[in-house]
């Protein structure tokens, strides 16, 4: 897998776990996920991983979410 591919799951990984807990709008979780998958390149992923957590900053229960998925991530290098 390659380091693209591997942000783009993350990405979309992220966004259903936002989902799950209510976190979007109606509508907002299907646009977040065309624009992971129209990204081209990992610098247009990281640009949109980099919007979605600007867009979702101020709204309740995101940085739980935010931190339980990096926690997942980063325990598994460990």
């Amino acid at each position: 897998m390659s380091l693209e591919d591997a942000y783009r799951a993350d990405l979309q990984e992220l966004v259903a776990a936002l989902d799950d807990r209510g976190i979007f709008r109606p509508g907002e979780r299907e646009a977040w996920i065309e624009g992971i998958e129209q990204a081209d390149g990992t610098s247009e992923l990281m640009i949109t991983g980099e919007a979605l957590h600007k867009a979702m900053l101020d709204r309740e229960g995101v940085d739980e979410v935010v931190s339980e998925h990096t926690k997942e991530r980063t325990e598994a290098f460990v």
